[in-house]
């Protein structure tokens, strides 16, 4: 079926065999794909440090700013509006905002691990 999907409602699953499908988390899925809007630092748990080991993480920001901060390295990248990064995985990152926008990612499915972030 050929259908279009609202992005920010509907969460896309990257499956095996090259196969995208609408739905949470009902069949096997490598990777997800989802859009949501990042009105404050609530929006993105930035109080929770998260990593992939399955694979890379990629954060496209499609408009606002926001920034990504990876715990054992001690790193902070600013990302803005049309600009994207990718998160290696099994890395400690969290997200803060600096202005509020809306953020696309593509997320692997197996394996993530989430920390309390310290105050």
């Amino acid at each position: 079926m050929f259908e279009n999907y609202d992005l920010f409602s509907t969460v896309l699953q990257l499956r095996p065999g090259s196969v995208a499908a609408p739905g949470g988390t009902g069949g096997e899925s490598l990777w997800t794909l989802s859009a949501f809007h990042a009105a404050d630092d609530r929006a993105v748990h930035s109080h929770v440090w998260e990593r992939h080991p399955g694979g890379h993480e990629v954060l496209v920001v499609l408009s606002g700013s926001l920034r990504v901060h990876l715990r054992d390295e001690g790193v902070v990248t600013k990302v803005t509006a049309g600009r994207a990064v990718v998160v290696p995985p099994g890395r400690w990152h969290r997200l803060s905002v600096d202005e509020p926008g809306d953020l696309l990612s593509i997320t692997p499915r197996t394996g993530t691990e989430h920390e309390k972030a310290g105050s």
